[in-house]
C-alpha cells in the first residue's frame, strides 16, 4: 500500500483517506437511523398488542396515516382484540413456519398454538382466530391434513376464521383436481408457473421445478422481488416494496377486486432460473397477494414470504391483515394464559443449562456440518446442512432471554421431553458428520434429523410463550 499525503490513521494496522471516513459515518448514520425505524415497526404492534392483553380498547382505522391506531371509534374503524394464531408445523412444512415465529414472537402475538396434522385432524380449530401455513411440500401437507384436516380447515374459516397461506401455504388452499390437493379447494385462482413443457433451467436445478400431474409447477426466479399493493384494505397506503420469492406462486383470481398486491419488478437479489423474458411474462402484472373469503371467515394467499424476517415493511402487511380479518371482538382481552403453574427454580435452572450446553454442541457440529457439499431429498424438497442452524440458532437466540424472564412455564413433562430432544439431537448430528466423514449414506439419518429438529423446537417454543406471556412488555430482539 502507497501511503499519501491527508490519510487518517486508525488503530491497528492500515490507512482509510478522507472520502472514506466521510463515507463510512454516513453510512453509520444510515445504519443507525435505519436500525431505529427497523425496531419502531416491531415495537408499535408490540406496544398495541401489550395495551390489548391489559384490556384496552383499541381501533383500527384505514384513514389514519401510518397504521396509527386509535382510541377512538369512528364509522371506518374497526375494533381489535388480542388474536390467538395458530402456526402449521406438520409434516411438509420446511423451516419457514419459524419465520411467523419471529415476526409474531416481535410484534407481540404471543398466544401462539404450535399444531401439526394430527392436531388440526383432532382439535377444534375454533379456539384460534388465525391459522398460518408458510412454505415446504404442499402435497406432502395436503395427504397429511387428509380429509379430516381439510374438514376441520374448511369449518374453522368459513366460522369466521382467518387463514394465511404463504408459498406452500398458498398452493394449498387453490383449485386443483390432483390427489390430496382437491381436499382443498376454497379459491378460485390459476398459478402462472405452470406449464405442460418445462423451460429452460438457469441455475438451482434441485429447486427448480416439480411435477403436477402430466404438468410441472416451475420457478422462475428467486429472492427479493418487488410487488406494490393495490391499495385495497388492510394494504392500504402501502408504497411498493420488497419480499422474497422461494417457489411461490404468479396468481390470476377469477374476481380481481380480491388482488392486494401485484408483482412489478426483480431486484439486484433476484436470481433468474428461467430467461429473464419468460420470466417476466411469467410474474409481472400478476397477483402477488390475494384476499378472498369463504363463509364468515377470509384467505390470504401470499406468493412471496411476506412473513420473512429480514423484509419489515411486508411483515407490517401480515400484522395488518391480523389485525383487520383475525380479531374477533366477542373474545375477552387477555385470554392468552391457560394458567399453567411455573416450574420449580432448580428445575427451571437445571433445564436451560442443559439446552445451552447442548444447543451449543449441535451447533458446532452443525457449523462443520455446512462445511459438506451434501443435501437430502425428503419428499418433494431438498434439505440443506445450513437448515440445521436455523432450528438450532431460534432456539439459542431465546434461551438468553429465558434465562432473564420469571420462573419457567410449561406442561407436567416438558422439561425431561425437552431435556431428551437435546441430548438427542447433539447425538444425531455428530453421527450424521460421522458417516458423512466416512462417505457413508446418510438419506435415513438426515430424515430422523429433519423430524426431530421441529420436534424439539415446538416443545421449546411452548414454554418460550408460556413463559414470556405472562409479560405485557414489547419484545425487541
Amino acid at each position: 500500500m502507497s501511503h499519501q499525503g491527508g490519510l487518517t490513521p486508525m488503530l491497528g494496522e492500515g490507512f482509510i483517506t478522507p472520502d472514506i471516513v466521510q463515507k463510512k459515518t454516513v453510512f453509520m448514520a444510515n445504519y443507525e437511523a435505519w436500525s431505529m425505524a427497523f425496531a419502531t415497526v416491531y415495537d408499535a404492534y408490540a406496544t398495541v398488542n401489550a395495551r390489548l392483553v391489559r384490556g384496552e380498547r383499541i381501533f383500527i382505522d384505514p384513514i389514519l396515516e401510518d397504521r396509527s391506531f386509535t382510541s377512538s371509534e369512528s364509522l371506518r374503524s374497526k375494533p381489535l382484540s388480542y388474536p390467538k394464531i395458530g402456526i402449521y408445523t406438520g409434516t411438509g412444512s420446511s423451516h419457514s413456519w419459524l419465520w411467523f415465529v419471529d415476526l409474531f414472537d416481535r410484534m407481540g402475538f404471543h398466544d401462539l398454538c404450535l399444531l401439526d396434522a394430527a392436531a388440526i385432524q383432532s382439535r377444534d380449530l375454533q379456539s384460534l382466530d388465525v391459522l398460518t401455513v408458510s412454505g415446504g411440500d404442499t402435497f406432502a401437507i395436503a395427504e397429511s391434513l387428509g380429509p379430516p384436516g381439510a374438514r376441520r380447515l374448511k369449518t374453522f374459516i368459513e366460522n369466521g376464521g382467518l387463514y394465511i397461506g404463504s408459498c406452500a401455504g398458498a398452493y394449498l388452499v387453490m383449485r386443483s383436481s390432483k390427489p390430496h390437493l382437491n381436499l382443498f379447494n376454497y379459491t378460485s385462482v390459476r398459478i402462472t408457473n405452470l406449464s405442460k413443457w418445462l423451460p429452460d433451467c438457469r441455475g438451482l436445478a434441485h429447486k427448480f421445478s416439480q411435477a403436477y400431474g402430466c404438468d410441472y409447477i416451475f420457478h422462475p426466479v428467486r429472492d427479493a422481488v418487488t410487488i406494490e399493493p393495490t391499495g385495497r384494505a388492510p394494504f392500504w397506503g402501502t408504497r411498493p416494496l420488497d419480499a422474497p420469492l422461494f417457489g411461490g406462486p404468479g396468481m390470476i383470481p377469477s374476481d380481481t377486486d380480491c388482488i392486494l398486491a401485484r408483482y412489478t419488478a426483480f431486484t439486484k437479489r433476484t436470481q433468474y432460473l428461467v430467461d429473464e423474458t419468460l420470466a417476466r411474462q411469467t410474474l409481472l402484472g400478476k397477483a402477488a397477494a390475494i384476499r378472498t373469503s369463504l363463509g364468515k371467515g377470509h384467505l390470504y394467499l401470499l406468493g412471496p414470504h411476506f412473513e420473512h424476517p429480514h423484509f419489515q415493511e411486508a411483515n407490517r402487511l401480515i400484522a395488518d391483515a391480523i389485525f383487520w380479518d383475525g380479531s374477533r371482538v366477542n373474545k375477552d382481552a387477555g385470554q392468552a394464559q391457560n394458567g399453567i403453574q411455573p416450574m420449580a427454580a432448580n428445575v427451571g435452572r437445571k433445564l436451560l443449562e442443559t439446552l445451552k450446553r447442548e444447543v451449543s454442541n449441535s451447533r458446532i457440529v452443525a457449523v462443520g456440518l455446512e462445511m459438506m457439499p451434501v443435501r437430502w431429498r425428503i419428499g418433494n424438497k431438498y434439505y440443506d446442512p445450513e437448515k440445521i442452524r436455523v432450528f438450532l440458532d431460534a432456539i439459542w437466540q431465546r434461551i438468553k432471554r429465558l434465562e432473564k424472564s420469571g420462573p419457567l412455564r410449561a406442561e407436567p413433562d416438558a422439561a425431561a421431553q425437552l431435556s431428551a430432544n437435546a441430548e438427542k439431537t447433539t447425538g444425531l448430528l455428530r453421527e450424521l458428520k460421522h458417516r458423512l466423514d466416512d462417505t457413508e449414506n446418510t438419506d435415513a439419518l438426515a430424515r430422523d434429523v429433519f423430524t426431530l429438529l421441529p420436534r424439539f423446537m415446538t416443545t421449546f417454543l411452548g414454554l418460550y410463550f408460556q413463559t414470556i406471556g405472562e409479560s405485557d412488555q414489547p419484545y425487541r430482539r
